[in-house]
């Protein structure tokens, strides 16, 4: 008799023996309940970590801006490349964990173990990447036209506003219709999306001739106080929650909170 023999999460698995054999595969589907998620808080993160370095890329570059020779495309580059993968994150979440789903539907059950229910955690979070890939498209497109208007402005012909404001506001607002409509993330969706909405309008209304000293401020301190809700609740979250998060979680979580205290300060 062959003793081929190979190891898996369970252990060492004797190939020959179709009891084992199951239990392995089983053992790596249900490996994979968690993947969506992680998909979907990482997307969250890398989106973050984007704009807290176009943020830093700003901040160093600011001589250049003042003198009017800073390369806006280059200080945006986080931006473009944070919505990459953010795509990609958000497009591996419908298969993440397909295995997992494939084998409750085997075993005629929602959950298996202390793993998440594939009709109120798995399938829901699957569900909210299509309008996370329409927020994201639209902040990608927002973002772009923000650019575009300030390396044409620098160059002494600025192009409209009007692409930016429009692509803007419909982020602000789906943000904070997110917030309000679903109870998930909600200081998340609302605070980003009121301190978009306030910054754009402040932005459009300090480009005349006679510039506003309050307006320009009101430019940066939404976002300071959007980023310091996010902060208090991510907090807020991780101590309410800290019992029954998995330990990938956790970790998750404590990320989210480290970088959101990074980029307020």
């Amino acid at each position: 008799r062959s003793c081929n023999m190979r190891a898996s999460a369970v252990g060492l698995v004797d190939e020959e023996d179709p009891r084992e054999l199951r239990e392995a595969t089983a053992a790596r589907q249900e490996r994979t309940a968690f993947y969506t998620f992680l998909c979907c808080l990482s997307a969250r993160l890398v989106f973050l970590v984007a704009h807290g370095l176009t943020c830093f890329a700003a901040s160093v570059s600011f001589q250049d801006i003042e003198s009017g020779t800073a390369n806006w495309w280059l200080i945006f580059l986080p931006n473009w490349i944070g919505c990459a993968f953010c795509l990609v994150l958000l497009m591996l979440a419908w298969c993440a964990s397909c295995k997992y789903i494939k084998l409750c539907l085997s075993e005629r059950v929602v959950r298996i173990n202390d793993n998440p229910s594939i009709l109120t955690e798995v399938l829901p979070d699957i569900t909210t990447t299509f309008p996370g890939l329409i927020f994201l498209a639209l902040a990608f497109y927002s973002e772009f036209y923000l650019c575009d208007y300030l390396a044409t402005s620098q160059a002494g012909e600025p192009s409209s506003l009007i692409p930016y404001m429009v692509f803007s506001s419909c982020v602000a607002l789906l943000s904070i219709c997110q917030g309000t409509l679903f109870k998930d993330n909600s200081a998340l969706w609302i605070s980003l999306g009121a301190g978009l909405l306030v910054s754009s309008l402040s932005f459009a209304a300090s480009r005349g001739e006679q510039k506003s000293a309050f307006l320009q401020a009101l430019i940066v301190l939404p976002f300071v106080l959007a980023v310091a809700t996010l902060l208090t609740a991510s907090i807020h979250r991780l101590k309410h929650y800290a019992a029954v998060l998995r330990k990938e979680e956790q970790t998750f979580q404590k990320i989210e909170v480290a970088l959101l205290g990074v980029l307020f300060i």
